[in-house]
C-alpha cells in the first residue's frame, strides 16, 4: 500500500507507507497485509494482535505518532495513540505496535472500520490507510492454514 503522494490533505510528499501487516497469536507468517480490496477480513474474537507499519521518510520526523481511529455501525468505539519516535529520512522503518486483545462476546461480533493516520509532532499529517476487519466467533479456515 502506498500513501498518494499528490494527496492535497496534509503533506505527504515526504512520507510514503509501504505496507501494513497483521499478526495474531498461533499464526507464524503474517495473518494479512493491508489494506485488502472488498470486504472486510475476518479475525477471531479475543484474539491477540499485533500490527506492524512499513514506511519510508524524505525528510526529518520528530513526533511522529500513529493514530488509529475505529468505529462501528458509524460510532467511534475506540481511538489508539501510540508514540513512534524521531525519524530521519530514508528507511524503510518498520515498526511493531503494542499487542492488543480483541474484544469478545456476542455484542461485540460485527464490522469495525479503521482510519490510521501518520501525525509529526506539529500536527501535519503525513500519511494514511483505511481498512475494515470483521470480528468472528472463530477463525476462518483460510486463516487457520487448513
Amino acid at each position: 500500500m502506498k500513501t498518494p503522494l499528490e494527496d492535497p490533505i496534509g503533506d505527504t510528499r515526504h512520507f510514503e507507507l509501504l505496507s501494513v501487516s497483521l499478526h495474531a497469536e498461533g499464526h507464524h507468517d503474517p495473518l494479512v497485509a493491508l489494506p485488502l480490496p472488498g470486504s472486510p477480513f475476518a479475525l477471531k474474537e479475543g484474539a491477540e494482535i499485533r500490527v506492524t507499519l512499513t514506511f519510508r521518510l524524505g525528510k526529518p520526523v520528530e513526533g511522529l505518532k500513529f493514530v488509529d481511529v475505529r468505529e462501528r455501525q458509524g460510532v467511534v468505539v475506540a481511538t489508539n495513540e501510540v508514540m513512534l519516535g524521531c525519524y530521519r529520512p530514508g528507511g524503510p522503518y518498520e515498526v511493531v505496535l503494542p499487542p492488543e486483545r480483541l474484544p469478545s462476546g456476542h455484542l461485540a461480533r460485527d464490522t469495525y472500520q479503521v482510519k490510521g493516520t501518520f501525525v509529526d509532532a506539529d500536527g501535519h499529517v503525513l500519511g494514511y490507510g483505511n481498512h475494515c476487519f470483521r470480528i468472528t466467533k472463530e477463525w476462518p479456515e483460510q486463516a487457520c492454514g487448513v
